[in-house]
C-alpha cells in the first residue's frame, strides 16, 4: 500500500490506540542493504506510521553484545540504547546475543518469542486497538493471525524488496517502507574522520 493510501485509512481513526513492535535486527539489516550509511530515527518513523492515531507505546526490540567478547560494538551499542531509552514512550527490550566457543556471533535467541509474546499479551490485556510490526520475518505471520481473531487490526511495514509473502497475507494492512515514509526519518551516518599522517 503506498503511504497516500495508508494516511487515508488513519485518519479515520484519531481516537484508535497504537503499539508499534519493532524487529531492530531485523529492520537493521534490510536498512543497511539499501544504504549502509542510513541510520533510521525510530520515533520518527513510528509517530509517521501512527498518522495521528494515539501512539501509546513504540516497543524496541534489539540482541545484546557481549562487551567482554565485543568492547567497541558493545560500548556503541549501549551508547545507541541508552539514546532510545531516553525518548518518550520507546520501551527497549533485550536479550544476549548467542555466541559460538571460539567467540564469533552465532544467532539472536529469544528476541522473536519475547516480541511474539509481547504482541500476544498486549492485545490479551487490551493495550491496544491496532498494532503495527516493523519487520519482514515470515516467521510472525501465525502471531499476526490470531491477534485478529482478539478484534485487532494488524499492520505490517517493511521494505518491498525484503518482505514476507505470509506476513504481508496475515496483515490487515501492508505499507511499503519506501522514500516517501522514510522522508524525515533517517539521516546519513557522518563518515569517520581521515587519520593525518605521512604516507
Amino acid at each position: 500500500m503506498e503511504f497516500s493510501d495508508f494516511c487515508k485509512i488513519t485518519k479515520n481513526y484519531p481516537q484508535e490506540r497504537l503499539q508499534v513492535f519493532i524487529d531492530h535486527s531485523n529492520l537493521y539489516k534490510a536498512l543497511k542493504e539499501q544504504d549502509p550509511n542510513l541510520l533510521l530515527k525510530y520515533d520518527k518513523l513510528a509517530w509517521k506510521l501512527a498518522g495521528g492515531r494515539k501512539l501509546m507505546r513504540i516497543n524496541i526490540y534489539v540482541s545484546r553484545l557481549d562487551k567482554t567478547l565485543e568492547p567497541e560494538p558493545a560500548r556503541l551499542q549501549e551508547a545507541f540504547l541508552s539514546k532510545i531509552q531516553s525518548i518518550p514512550l520507546v520501551t527497549v527490550n533485550t536479550r544476549p546475543l548467542r555466541y559460538t566457543p571460539d567467540g564469533r556471533r552465532s544467532r539472536e535467541k529469544g528476541i522473536d518469542i519475547l516480541l511474539a509474546t509481547d504482541m500476544l499479551s498486549q492485545a490479551y490485556v487490551n493495550g491496544y486497538d491496532s498494532m503495527l510490526l516493523v519487520s519482514g520475518d515470515g516467521d510472525y505471520a501465525p502471531v499476526l493471525e490470531e491477534i485478529k481473531k482478539m478484534g485487532k487490526r494488524v499492520e505490517n511495514a517493511f521494505f518491498k524488496s525484503e518482505r514476507s509473502y505470509a506476513l504481508r497475507n496475515a496483515a490487515d494492512i501492508f505499507i511499503d517502507l519506501d522514500q516517501a515514509v522514510l522522508d524525515g526519518c533517517i539521516m546519513v551516518k557522518k563518515p569517520a574522520p581521515r587519520k593525518s599522517g605521512a604516507g
